[in-house]
């Protein structure tokens, strides 16, 4: 067991007991959230399963090959993209916490890490992004129309990978996972240039993004066998930790932050209205909700109007409210994991669960 993993297990023991103590359950969870990120190196922790990745890694690597120039060098220029594979890192925890890990365990990470990657050139695409993850996106390089086929190709690619699993159960879980994502970018449409309650933004949330970290820690766990119980523990682990890693995101879209990879006041500037802004937007005066209304519903928004809009969020404290949010669902996601016995893979799997809330990129 690493270090990082044994220091995490002592603290969140001492915090568990602490929560039993009112007096003292406030001053240490704020201290917990402020010194977490000390205690937890992502790529350290990621050493748990050193093994099962590399393998990964080298299966995966072969999705980005292929026998036409075009579509080659579209993959090829996707390969290097890896970000932190959290995704089928949260597949092999899934299988590692009920069994073991083995070949379909990694097709089934490669499916969905295509899946979400797949996801993503299009989202580019229908947003007329330019930038991914600090270089240019893919239709910035290529062009729209090569973007969505090289998508499809993806998405078309882990569908097979699923298949070759040779399991109903895993095919149905891609199956509803696709109608989730599907329906989360409608709602999301459907509530553009408008703003909508905060249920039907968790709603888009839920569907858009918290959906696949669900899918992929029940689909892990799926294919190392594991009980009915252990199946919908898992998944509602991972719908929670895909909430507080999205309202992350959300509030990143406020941060001045150079590491994200993305322009700040995105969601603004496309007319999303995400939790810190919903929030803020409660207590705004008339005057406010009408310019915030206005702001959405223009083509070209300019200084003016960003500066407008996180002085509003800023004054009603929407980033405040917003990390609460998050806290409040990272929390679920560590109390439900408690039900798991202890090892090194739960762990690893608490200390992401944290870091997601406390991450700066």
């Amino acid at each position: 067991m690493s270090k990082c993993s044994t220091i995490y297990d002592f603290y969140h023991s001492i915090f568990k007991i602490l929560t039993r103590n009112s007096k003292l359950f406030s001053i240490f969870a704020f201290l917990k959230w402020q010194i977490s990120h000390i205690m937890f190196n992502f790529e350290e922790g990621k050493k748990v399963i050193s093994g099962e990745l590399q393998i990964f890694n080298e299966k995966f690597s072969r999705s980005f090959f292929a026998e036409d120039e075009l579509l080659h060098n579209a993959l090829q220029y996707l390969m290097p993209q890896k970000g932190k594979q959290i995704r089928p890192i949260l597949v092999i925890l899934g299988a590692k916490l009920c069994g073991e890990v083995n070949d379909d365990t990694y097709l089934i990470a490669a499916a969905y890490e295509l899946l979400h990657s797949a996801s993503l050139i299009h989202d580019d695409v229908i947003d007329n992004s330019m930038q991914r993850r600090n270089k240019p996106s893919l239709n910035k390089i290529f062009d729209n129309k090569t973007s969505v086929l090289v998508g499809d190709y993806m998405m078309t690619k882990s569908f097979n990978y699923i298949y070759l699993s040779r399991s109903m159960e895993q095919i149905g879980l891609l199956q509803k996972l696709s109608i989730d994502i599907i329906r989360g970018e409608l709602l999301q449409q459907q509530y553009s240039r408008s703003i909508p309650k905060e249920e039907e933004y968790y709603s888009v949330i839920k569907n858009k993004t918290a959906a696949l970290f669900a899918t992929c820690l029940q689909a892990g766990a799926l294919s190392a066998k594991a009980t009915t119980k252990q199946l919908d523990l898992l998944y509602n682990i991972g719908e929670n930790l895909g909430m507080c890693f999205q309202i992350k995101d959300d509030i990143f879209d406020y941060s001045a932050n150079a590491s994200l990879g993305k322009p700040i006041f995105n969601d603004i500037t496309e007319g999303k209205v995400t939790l810190p802004l919903l929030y803020a937007v409660r207590f705004a005066d008339e005057k406010e909700k009408i310019n915030v209304i206005n702001i959405l519903n223009k083509d070209n928004v300019d200084l003016d109007d960003k500066t407008f809009i996180h002085n509003l969020v800023t004054k009603y404290k929407g980033i405040e409210y917003s990390e609460q949010r998050m806290k409040y669902y990272c929390n679920l996601a560590l109390n439900q994991l408690d039900s798991f016995v202890d090892s090194e893979y739960k762990s690893f799997l608490s200390a992401i669960i944290t870091f997601t809330a406390d991450r700066e990129f």
